[in-house]
């Protein structure tokens, strides 16, 4: 038995993948440890188990927080956070988000075109970041309603690159 339960190496491997990019959900953490995803399961329940991990239920996917490690069980990420970067882990949001950062306002025809999403997808997810406060509306234009929470959000804990691939032009456009 393991009495530091980030003794073991994997485990210590998987809470600083959490560290580094919190708000990642069970198959992506098992993704980019590259093991199973059983394995990565056990893991996080040990370090759930243990205070040093946490996590939240967003759009019908478990993702995961970590907790610190120095004895004193705090939230590494702003528990008023973590929704957002829950949504914002995923591309389509990242890519609202990131454009609604550059241009202040778009249409839904305007963000579904040139994300390259149907409608019908963008509206899925336009609806969840409306439901968790993120969005809101002026007529038929769309705004983030806390600009700077978001910027601050993206800032500290950038999305992760194979996000970013997709969207390299809008992040780079994107400067605080």
């Amino acid at each position: 038995m393991v009495k530091d339960p980030l003794g073991l190496e994997g485990r210590r491997r998987l809470y600083e993948l959490l560290a580094s990019t919190p708000g990642l959900h069970l198959r992506e953490i098992a993704r980019q440890l590259d093991v199973d995803v059983r394995t990565a399961d056990y893991h996080l329940r040990q370090l759930s188990k243990h205070g040093l991990a946490t996590g939240i239920e967003e759009g019908g996917y478990l993702r995961f927080f970590p907790r610190t490690a120095n004895g004193r069980r705090a939230e590494v990420v702003d528990a008023r956070d973590k929704r957002f970067l829950a949504i914002l882990r995923k591309p389509v949001p990242l890519y609202v988000a990131l454009a609604l950062l550059t241009q202040d306002t778009a249409t839904h025809g305007e963000l579904a075109a040139a994300a390259d999403v149907s409608p019908s997808t963008l509206s899925y997810h336009l609806d969840r970041m409306e439901h968790a406060d993120m969005l809101g509306r002026d007529g038929a234009r769309y705004l983030l309603r806390e600009p700077e929470r978001v910027a601050r959000i993206l800032y500290a804990h950038r999305p992760t690159p194979d996000l970013i691939d997709r969207f390299l032009d809008l992040w780079e456009d994107f400067a605080l």
